[in-house]
């Protein structure tokens, strides 16, 4: 049987996309969100993201040899009262997995496609009426994530993916924070993260507990 080589040789960190763990969590930006995974052997693993607002994020991953996979689908609504469902296929590839050398980073290229539905109320003054456009689109994104460990307790974190699709979608993402290890299970982040694309725009400050079981 294929085993993920390399990828599960040692104890990755609490960042590390590619880790299969069950982890429970509570963030807080502009309103409070759940989040976690729940894993299933070394390979398997179901997330799941629940704001208190009804924004919710739900996905699989499964970790190959030389990256993690991951399926996932999503809800946000942004300030412009747009709503924006997007379905991914996607996942994160270690540039050590490509012989590429990064010093004291942790450096990984996420990558995917995603379709996007939304949806946005305005108001037609012919019709005297409130009515709800609708848009779709079909795109690829692609980016890079990476951490760096400032000391046995705090570590640096960023992000940035730009994402192109059809009938001229474009958006990009860029993100970054803090993490502290309160103990080898316990996690405290604060982050700062900014997205705009052609449904909306979205800046967020925030910060998250994380506990690995």
């Amino acid at each position: 049987m294929l085993a993920p080589c390399g990828m599960q040789a040692q104890e990755k960190a609490p960042e590390d996309p590619t880790k299969i763990a069950t982890k429970l969590g509570i963030g807080y930006t502009d309103e409070v969100a759940i989040s976690g995974s729940l894993a299933f052997g070394p390979v398997t693993k179901v997330n799941a993201r629940i704001s208190e607002n009804g924004h919710w994020t739900l996905g699989a991953s499964y970790l190959f040899p030389f990256a993690i996979v991951t399926f996932s689908a999503a809800k946000t609504e942004f300030d412009d009262d747009s709503v924006q469902t997007r379905y991914s296929i996607g996942g994160f590839v270690p540039l050590t997995q490509m012989g590429v050398q990064t010093g004291k980073w942790h450096l990984f290229v996420p990558f995917g496609y995603s379709h996007t539905e939304s949806e946005k109320s305005g108001y037609d003054l012919i019709l005297n009426d409130t009515i709800v456009l609708e848009q779709s689109s079909q795109s690829g994104y692609v980016g890079v994530f990476g951490f760096r460990p400032l000391s046995e307790t705090l570590t640096l974190m960023g992000s940035g993916v730009v994402s192109r699709g059809g009938d001229d979608f474009s958006g990009m993402a860029i993100s970054g924070g803090l993490s502290y290890h309160l103990t080898a299970k316990d996690t405290v982040a604060v982050f700062a993260n900014y997205v705009d694309n052609s449904f909306g725009e979205k800046r967020r400050l925030g910060i998250s507990y994380r506990h690995e079981f």
